[in-house]
């Protein structure tokens, strides 16, 4: 039972600091390691459990929805193609091999927070504001954790959008492209249904309220947080696979 309120708890803040920036998932990722899930199960059951805290992110931009799925339709579909394919390589990937990964790719998702996006209207802008969606897209059918950081590290490029715009745009495009993935993930049959129930239920009220948020939540303090977990975790699973 403790279990269960503790991933709703851990729910909860990540699905307020998903609608808020992204990135989250890096701190739920570890505590389902943590009950003793293999890394790829953990994976699945933590994509399929906080997804929802971006579309309920967008509960405050409600009105503005059509305009910005018309606007970033190209995005969100090519962000679709690389999840679909990532989360068909994740099944496909023998369990000893995700798990020497993973360390890895959890460093990587942490370092994501270091960043830092640079305004570009050059002429290949929208040709490698494409090619990054893509990889973010790959990136988060096979992992996820820091894909929400990794969008807007990219969209944050064109100067002429607001950080309000930015972070709605975010949360469509990995909302969507979560979405498909999931019915992959689904299919497999290896999520934990108990603990993908805790930790929608958390993420849909925090998200609900990261969204409204966004605007005023201090961005080191999140930083902070993320990266401590996220290197901390790294180092655990750094030891736990190849040092154990």
């Amino acid at each position: 039972m403790l279990e269960y309120i503790l991933i709703f708890g851990v729910g909860i803040l990540v699905g307020a600091i998903n609608g808020m920036a992204g990135g989250a998932s890096v701190i739920s990722y570890p505590v389902l390691l943590a009950t003793g899930m293999s890394p790829v199960n953990a994976a699945i059951t933590n994509a399929l459990g906080v997804t929802p805290a971006n579309f309920f992110a967008l509960i405050s931009v409600r009105d503005k929805l059509r305009a910005y799925f018309l606007e970033y339709k190209k995005l969100i579909i090519i962000s679709i193609i690389g999840s679909a394919s990532g989360a068909i390589a994740l099944l496909s990937v023998p369990p000893g091999v995700f798990e020497k990964m993973v360390p890895f790719l959890l460093l990587f998702a942490s370092l994501s927070f270091l960043i830092k996006a640079k305004a570009d209207r050059g002429g290949r802008h929208e040709l490698m504001e494409k090619i990054g969606i893509a990889a973010s897209g790959l990136y988060c059918g096979y992992f996820g954790p820091g894909q929400g950081v990794m969008v807007i590290a990219v969209l944050a490029r064109d100067v002429g959008r607001d950080p309000k715009t930015l972070n709605s745009a975010k949360n469509l495009i990995v909302g969507w492209t979560s979405l498909i993935s999931n019915l992959i993930y689904i299919a497999s049959g290896r999520a934990n249904w108990s603990f993908v129930m805790a930790l929608v239920a958390g993420a849909s009220i925090g998200g609900s309220f990261g969204g409204r948020w966004a605007s005023q939540m201090p961005p080191k303090l999140y930083r902070a947080l993320i990266l401590t977990v996220g290197f901390g975790a790294s180092a655990w699973l750094f030891k736990r696979y190849y040092l154990s």
